[in-house]
């Protein structure tokens, strides 16, 4: 008796253990989801999808393929981030300008002027920069504490060509001489166009249609060129282009 409950309990766990088996391995034609072609998952996950509602086939998508979404998304990102910095370093600045004491909003319409008398009007990746953050004390013959220091900073970086100031500065500034010989730049002939100059490191003018367009109420206009600029020729290349305005 004992025997033959032994062998029906040993019968019983060998039923149990089948059942607990993949039903891939009694089943040789039902495959493990590991072992299935690309193609045949593709076919699986359709056939998921088409018995979901729209609800739930979003949710399964976000769940299932967020990985790959956000993928694809900082792929795309980086593609367009790459595109954008090679752009920009192809933007060359041409002219620099230093306004002082400006009280203009818009600086985009006298760029976009002086652009085109340089000759870079059809050119996308040239650019002029009127900078207007530069302001002195009421007798316009100091640059307050603010303006000081981003003067010092842009004149040594290099980076203005051009400064328009009022006579009183220029007269200050120069005595530290920071500002090249423009008649040695432009040539003696063009110099002398501008009129009698009380030194040859800049020139004084009046011209009621620059002050408008620089938005500046000062009177003389005083414009000189520092030695460290980097765009020296263009610099010239401007302020000749004054004379035949007048």
């Amino acid at each position: 008796m004992a025997d033959k409950n032994q062998d029906k309990n040993q019968s019983k766990n060998r039923a149990e253990q089948a059942e607990e088996h993949d039903e891939s391995v009694l089943n040789p034609e039902i495959k493990n989801e590991s072992d299935l072609s690309k193609k045949e998952r593709r076919l699986i996950e359709k056939e998921k999808l088409k018995g979901m509602g729209p609800k739930k086939k979003l949710e399964y998508i976000w769940m299932y393929y967020k990985p790959a979404i956000f993928g694809v998304i900082a792929v795309i990102a980086l593609i367009f981030g790459i595109k954008d910095y090679y752009e920009q370093s192809k933007i060359k600045t041409v002219l620099s300008m230093t306004v002082v004491n400006s009280m203009a909003n818009d600086t985009e319409t006298p760029e976009q002027k002086i652009k085109e008398t340089l000759g870079y009007k059809d050119d996308p990746y040239s650019k002029v920069e009127i900078g207007v953050n530069l302001t002195t004390d009421s007798e316009m013959a100091e640059f307050d504490y603010n303006a000081q220091m981003a003067y010092m900073a842009q004149i040594q970086a290099g980076s203005i060509d051009i400064m328009v100031m009022p006579e009183k500065l220029y007269q200050t500034l120069k005595k530290n001489e920071p500002f090249a010989d423009l008649k040695e730049l432009m040539g003696e002939e063009a110099f002398e166009k501008f009129g009698m100059q009380t030194d040859t490191t800049h020139i004084s003018i009046t011209d009621s249609e620059l002050e408008q367009e620089l938005g500046v109420i000062y009177d003389p206009v005083c414009i000189a060129v520092p030695y460290s600029a980097p765009n020296q020729e263009n610099a010239v290349k401007w302020i000749k282009s004054l004379d035949s305005r007048k």
